[in-house]
């Protein structure tokens, strides 16, 4: 079992070490002079390149090709609360040591399970609270603003949903980025999209970012509580036999299957006491399930098979 400390892949690192170097675009965009940001508009989009068109895109600055480019830029480096956000994160934030040395080991095991797939530049930013994360070819960017703590006073005063806030801290970034980064790589990708399918590539998701944190708790880097795991150990078998009575396995309906997998208060058909995102969290048993069954399978492999239902077949799940 992942929960116990262990990779079960038990990799050994030592021909796999990546080095990270992170770009604090924030600190770049809040230290520049207002009145001469014309002249590194061209720096940024020359070595930020697609990194710096989805930002400005994000946050509605819009594109640089706007003859109004540089003073919508302006307006946002020169907004007051845009200001404030920045100080708070510089707060929060004074480095990134921390995360740095999570993305280096989580990379360094990407990089031996995959050892022909990119490592992306990390680059961080504020987006006004817009947007957590930018994946691109090659990109991974995370936007600081989104972890300053469950206790944010920023976070109050814009009424962020209690349930979002649960896993917006900074010891969560670094599985968020793997996460993010193996939603980028992996996409969903079978013909047929259901509740199960769904489950299970969301699944193969938790359980792909497992094998990239393994020192780290489970209630990090799949962002559920400790209580929320309790609960799905204690529920397993009532909510799958509550899944297949109700024929809900492989139903289509995008609101259906967006009520199990999605963040939310609660999974309403489990309870008001049920976490949200239960189903995903089954189809990580599944997952391990079929993992168990074919000890050969590599981590590649597992993550390559877009044949969700196979994987469902050959688990031999049963709670």
């Amino acid at each position: 079992v992942l929960s116990c400390k262990k990779d079960p892949f038990r990799a050994d690192l030592s021909g796999s070490k990546v080095t990270i170097s992170i770009t604090r675009f924030e600190d770049m965009l809040f230290s520049a002079d207002p009145s001469g940001l014309e002249r590194y508009i061209p720096l940024w989009d020359k070595e930020l390149g697609i990194f710096f068109r989805h930002f400005c895109h994000i946050t509605g600055i819009g594109s640089t090709e706007n003859p109004e480019f540089a003073n919508r830029l302006k307006d946002f480096t020169s907004d007051y609360h845009n200001y404030l956000v920045y100080k708070r994160v510089k707060e929060v934030f004074p480095d990134l040591n921390n995360l740095n040395t999570e993305l280096n080991s989580a990379f360094s095991y990407y990089h031996h399970y995959f050892p022909d797939r990119t490592i992306p530049r990390v680059i961080t930013y504020i987006s006004g609270f817009n947007q957590s994360a930018i994946t691109d070819d090659s990109l991974l960017a995370v936007g600081l603003d989104k972890y300053l703590g469950r206790n944010e006073e920023l976070y109050r005063q814009l009424g962020i949903y209690n349930y979002l806030l649960t896993n917006m801290y900074p010891e969560k970034i670094a599985s968020d980025c793997m996460a993010f980064w193996g939603e980028t790589e992996f996409p969903f990708n079978d013909s047929i999209n259901n509740l199960i399918t769904n489950m299970i590539y969301r699944g193969r998701l938790l359980y792909y970012t497992s094998a990239m944190l393994p020192e780290q708790a489970d209630s990090v880097k799949w962002g559920f509580t400790g209580a929320d795991l309790e609960y799905f150990n204690a529920a397993e078998k009532a909510m799958w036999a509550f899944l297949v009575e109700h024929k809900l396995l492989f139903n289509t309906d995008k609101l259906t299957i967006n009520k199990y997998v999605l963040e939310g208060p609660f999974t309403k058909d489990f309870g008001r006491g049920s976490p949200a995102r239960a189903a995903v969290w089954i189809g990580y048993r599944i997952v391990e399930s079929y993992v168990k069954k074919n000890p050969d399978l590599t981590l590649s492999g597992l993550m390559e098979e877009d044949d969700y239902m196979k994987i469902l077949n050959q688990s031999a799940y049963n709670p």
